[in-house]
């Protein structure tokens, strides 16, 4: 964290879990999601097609879903130094974090390639193959819905379950950035470890709804996406004038709740 202390961004105790291209629960995800969200073997010929290239192998997907876990100084200031603005490391792990993340999935891939011969690709990178559907009529719950959701991959993954606030709950805690890429190579599964529920982990003990500042979660409605991007997005002149960084963020749900560190 170049801009502030120089602490790590991230824990180093990351989690990673693997499932195949070809698990039924991605056309699940076009019912849940919606029907623009991506398989990975659409993402991957989409991806051929755009590039002009054979598309091989699509029958032997594996996606990699990881979870980076926020370093514990950062959430420990997010709660203790701010009840309705984020705190200057939460902002900065939110933009320049979130560059990191991005990095590592690229970096990873041509690691897989170079040293391996292993094709793949990061759906949430490529502009032609990500987009992010805002007040989209047939986007879950109308708003914030994308073509590739990498806390999706990370449920397929058995990484973990959703929760009341729409954070993925796992055993480093909800406070996370998290990642997934497709490989055109077939490694062992973790779907076995996958939850029965989509909110298995989740125990419902409020935290998250008396942590909102908006009141964007409740018992009754769950998360309220629109709520909660009118107070994120309103989060950026402060950022702008305390920060001196062009961010959104927020996180308050994120920490001094039961899943911060890990599961409630």
């Amino acid at each position: 964290m170049e801009g502030v202390d120089g602490q790590l961004f991230f824990e180093p105790n990351a989690l990673v879990g693997f499932c195949a291209g070809t698990d039924p629960i991605f056309l699940e995800y076009k019912k849940y999601v919606g029907p623009f969200h991506l398989t990975p073997i659409e993402a991957i010929e989409r991806y051929c097609k755009i590039k002009e290239m054979k598309c091989k192998n699509t029958k032997h997907l594996t996606v990699i879903a990881y979870i980076l876990p926020i370093h514990r100084e950062t959430k420990r200031q997010n709660f203790e130094y701010s009840r309705e603005w984020p705190s200057e490391k939460w902002a900065h792990t939110r933009l320049f974090g979130e560059k990191a993340n991005v990095e590592l999935q690229r970096y990873l891939l041509e690691e897989l390639k170079n040293e391996f011969g292993i094709f793949g690709i990061a759906p949430s990178t490529e502009p032609k193959l990500f987009k992010v559907h805002r007040m989209h009529a047939e986007a879950y719950q109308g708003v914030w819905a994308s073509t590739w959701s990498h806390r999706h991959a990370c449920f397929a993954a058995g990484l973990g379950s959703f929760g009341l606030s729409d954070g993925f709950i796992n055993e480093r805690g909800k406070a996370l950035r998290c990642g997934s890429f497709i490989i055109a190579h077939e490694l062992p599964s973790d779907s076995s470890k996958r939850p029965a529920s989509p909110y298995q982990y989740c125990n419902r003990c409020g935290d998250c709804v008396k942590r909102c500042p908006v009141g964007a979660i409740t018992f009754e409605n769950g998360y309220d996406k629109q709520k909660c991007s009118i107070k994120v997005t309103g989060t950026i002149p402060y950022i702008k004038e305390h920060y001196n960084i062009n961010i959104y963020a927020c996180g308050l749900c994120q920490v001094n709740v039961s899943c911060s560190d890990g599961f409630p």
